[in-house]
């Protein structure tokens, strides 16, 4: 639900101390000289900072969990362990799991505070199989018609034979599909979107879960029973435990402050 800080604000309550005027992105909080909240201008995106830095809570907001964050050598692990996951166990993830790992969505920034991310949960091999792979399968016979998609293929000709045979290095037999997707009119959707699969990837590492993100899906969405997404990740508990530590991906830092 969006948030609506002239709905919640308790007028009796502010000091006049104008930390909701300067915090405000979108210059929305109306103040007299003396620095009182008198209204909310239309340009409010409702992200409710007004509401998360007012010291005396004008806005009635639950109080912020203070000594529950995870040290940053916590979140550094965690970021060093993520690895995608191909091998899963048959083990089934369960809706309080389930609804647990998809928290963080309602906490994932969007550009301007548009919100409105839906994850369609495609849960089962069953409904995977009819929702996702029997089309796609489909969908490689099809375009490899007398072989012509074998041909072409180059050093991917064997993954598209094991695709015509049924075998699934598709979702690689995850229990759980996520399809993220943003309001086709948000133009920052896909980057929503995408935030938003990340949070939940490392949530499921932290939960004892395996994801990936499927490529493959989201590319072909459009064609499939699951219409047009902007992220996929396949989700389920890991049937392979890992024993050595990767090393960090190559990456370049460039100071453009001291570049000449």
């Amino acid at each position: 639900m969006l948030f609506r800080p002239g709905h919640r604000f308790v007028s009796e309550k502010c000091t006049g101390c104008g930390i909701c005027s300067c915090v405000c992105p979108a210059d929305a909080v109306e103040t007299t000289d003396s620095g009182k909240v008198v209204s909310f201008a239309s340009t409010c995106i409702g992200c409710a900072h007004c509401g998360c830095y007012c010291p005396e809570n004008c806005f009635d907001l639950p109080k912020e969990h203070h000594g529950k964050l995870p040290q940053e050598d916590e979140i550094q692990n965690l970021y060093e362990g993520r690895r995608s996951t191909r091998r899963f166990s048959e083990k089934q993830i369960d809706e309080a799991v389930l609804s647990s790992l998809l928290e963080p969505v309602g906490f994932a920034p969007t550009g301007r505070n548009a919100q409105g991310i839906t994850v369609e949960v495609v849960l089962g091999r069953k409904s995977i199989q009819r929702r996702i792979l029997n089309p796609l399968v489909k969908l490689i016979r099809f375009l490899d018609c007398f072989r012509l998609l074998s041909l072409v293929s180059g050093s991917a000709r064997g993954s598209v034979k094991k695709l015509r045979e049924g075998e699934d290095i598709i979702t690689w037999k995850a229990p759980c599909v996520l399809l993220f997707r943003a309001p086709i009119t948000n133009i920052t959707g896909k980057t929503d979107a995408v935030i938003a699969a990340t949070m939940v990837s490392i949530k499921a590492e932290a939960m004892g879960l395996g994801s990936f993100w499927n490529g493959v899906v989201q590319m072909v969405s459009p064609v499939l029973s699951v219409k047009r997404c902007h992220a996929v990740l396949c989700v389920g508990y890991p049937s392979l435990k890992k024993y050595q530590h990767v090393p960090a991906r190559e990456w370049t830092r460039r100071d453009i402050s001291q570049s000449k």
